[in-house]
């Protein structure tokens, strides 16, 4: 049984908009076998949360080694584990009764085309069954055709919309690009196949030549009705920002988050949640590790952005809503290449956030 243990709790004001109160700290998973626990994403159905998390090295390898913890009363225990060669899920859904899983490694196959893999489960998660789909590339762009991973990587918040289709972003390389783009993907059967249909932003922003690139989306549909994705482009810079209002077919010049000194708003693994009292909260990390809000629930405007934890992880996070204005950060401690870290271990910690306006209500 894995049970929450209690670190540390802080309860602050922090902005004219907010009312902040953060939980204690706890440990969901801890490495007794050296083996690392980093790079976590969450998702929640009902009651039923889920954390997955790599049990590997930050390196390119084939079938890597993923888990998830599953938590069926709402992040107040953590009971069960299940591990698995190509268990990375970057993406999770439900679709009818289906649990839908995406691993985030892609396999060459053609210039045109790449393996993918993805899991589905019709009892809530606790079995799972492995299938294997296919990713296309239009004809303009060219797909690497050697190494031991695709071109394109599934990243954060693969979704279906009201026509049934699965639409999200990926990220990677095009044959020839010495940078990082950022596509929006779309599947019309469940998975099987997928076809990019447009280019987020591609390169890099002007004044940061040194950037990977745009990489490691997130998106939400948020409150008006757009899709807002926001993006990496490297460890320590600042976070950008792209919207679509015509369903992932084009998209805005990316720019950095509105509202926020870039020193706040930096630098790896953002994940966008539209929370149920409309607000947007973004949850990143690297330094620290971090979440954004947004009054107006498109991030037009980002109008605070306050320090979860000091300590040091590799700035990879979830964030789930657990009940109304009760977030659930997921994050790690240590990571790989961290030195000094005497445990390496997936946490979670509740974060009340309230408007000062409900608040009066």
């Amino acid at each position: 049984m894995f049970l929450g243990v209690n670190v540390c709790s802080q309860s602050f004001a922090q902005s004219k908009s907010y009312y902040v109160q953060l939980g204690p700290r706890f440990k969901m998973d801890v490495s007794h076998n050296d083996k690392e626990r980093q790079f976590p994403f969450a998702y929640k159905f009902g009651k039923v949360i889920f954390v997955s998390y790599s049990e590997h090295p930050d390196v390119v390898t084939d079938s890597s080694a993923g888990a998830i913890m599953i938590s069926r009363n709402d992040g107040k225990t953590w009971k069960e584990k299940i591990t698995n060669p190509d268990f990375g899920f970057t993406s999770m859904f439900r679709k009818n009764s289906l649990l839908y899983g995406i691993d985030y490694s892609t396999y060459p196959v053609s210039s045109h085309q790449e393996k993918m893999t993805y899991w589905t489960s019709n009892d809530q998660g606790k079995t799972w069954t492995k299938q294997k789909g296919i990713v296309n590339v239009p004809i303009r762009k060219r797909f690497k055709t050697k190494g031991t991973w695709g071109s394109m990587l599934f990243h954060r918040g693969m979704q279906v919309m009201k026509d049934g289709s699965i639409q999200g972003p990926m990220y990677g390389t095009f044959q020839g690009d010495k940078k990082f783009s950022v596509v929006w993907v779309k599947s019309t059967d469940n998975c099987a196949k997928w076809n990019i249909v447009s280019v987020v932003a591609s390169g890099v922003p002007e004044n940061f030549a040194d950037a990977q690139g745009y990489c490691e989306p997130a998106f939400a549909k948020v409150k008006d009705g757009s899709l807002l994705c926001v993006m990496h482009i490297g460890s320590y810079l600042p976070l950008f920002q792209s919207r679509s209002k015509d369903g992932g077919l084009t998209w805005s010049k990316p720019v950095e988050l509105p509202g926020l000194d870039p020193k706040e708003a930096q630098s790896v693994d953002p994940h966008l949640l539209l929370m149920r009292d409309g607000t947007l909260a973004l949850s990143y990390g690297r330094p620290d590790t971090r979440i954004a809000l947004s009054i107006d629930g498109s991030g037009y405007k980002w109008d605070t952005s306050f320090i979860i934890y000091h300590g040091v992880t590799s700035g990879y996070t979830g964030i789930v809503e657990q009940s109304p204005d009760r977030l659930l950060q997921i994050a790690d401690q240590g990571a790989n290449w961290s030195k000094g870290v005497k445990e390496k271990a997936i946490w979670g910690r509740g974060i009340s956030v309230l408007l000062r306006s409900h608040k009066n209500q």
